[in-house]
């Protein structure tokens, strides 16, 4: 099923990715989903499973901050899932098997953050008594739980299970099904965007939304040429409102 290169490589992979999200807050990057997906992909020889789980999973991901020690499906463990279980068992299982996982791995979240608080409760006490460097020692120690909970810990276990837990998956899950994920995958793209428009102001710009539209739809432009356009016309807009609250200012001070 999975050779021990493998797995070792996708655990030292997804451990130290968690490790750097951890200590640098780099996880709430839109990217890091996909940048899991084409890396296990890269590991397993399979590039392409990697790419198409991973920026369907992004899609999916959009939004999904979790704000105010909110939990959401770890997206990102199910695509080191996915992809794994994808590249020898098909996309459509793949698929399947991360979004459980993603899922799941919510409540390893929250029992990650349980386990977190004991050492957050003693930097708390090291900051009273004035020992910093104690209180940090004491965060960078409450990483570790986090990271062993909620990457290396399932991964090992998902590993040592799979050629049983694919196999399961198989037998238990009809055709159609696995049809349905695949169509389910396909319609995630727009459904990902829908919910990124909901928290943009689109009432106020939805010029924007109409110019990208014919530039895709009509004329042919590529996502990426689309995307420099709204680049483009960004900084305009930007320039002219820096220029009107400039020309403002100045009338105020004349006013005076």
């Amino acid at each position: 099923m999975f050779s021990i290169p493998q797995m070792v490589l996708v655990t030292l992979w997804f451990t130290f990715y968690n490790l750097l999200t951890s200590g640098t807050g780099l996880g709430l990057a839109a990217g890091g989903v996909v940048l899991n997906g084409l890396v296990v992909g890269a590991i397993m020889g399979d590039i392409s499973t990697g790419f198409y789980l991973g920026g369907t999973y992004e899609l999916m991901n959009i939004g999904l901050n979790p704000l105010g020690g909110s939990t959401v499906p770890n997206y990102n463990m199910g695509v080191v899932v996915g992809v794994a279980f994808g590249a020898v068992a098909g996309v459509e299982t793949g698929m399947a098997v991360g979004i459980v996982v993603a899922t799941l791995a919510s409540t390893l979240d929250v029992l990650a953050k349980m386990v977190g608080s004991f050492f957050l409760h003693k930097a708390q006490d090291a900051v009273g008594k004035k020992n910093i460097k104690g209180a940090m020692n004491w965060i960078r120690l409450g990483f570790w739980p986090r990271i062993l909970l909620d990457a290396t810990i399932p991964l090992i276990i998902l590993f040592a299970f799979g050629a049983p837990l694919v196999e399961a998956i198989n037998s238990v899950i009809p055709a159609w099904l696995l049809s349905g994920f695949k169509t389910a995958g396909n319609m995630l793209p727009a459904i990902g965007f829908a919910i990124l428009l909901r928290s943009m102001n689109i009432k106020g710009n939805f010029q924007y939304v109409i110019i990208g539209f014919v530039l895709y739809a009509y004329l042919g432009i590529g996502a990426l040429g689309a995307a420099l356009v709204g680049v483009a016309l960004a900084m305009i807009a930007y320039q002219n409102n820096v220029r009107i609250a400039e020309a403002q200012n100045m009338g105020g001070v004349g006013d005076e």
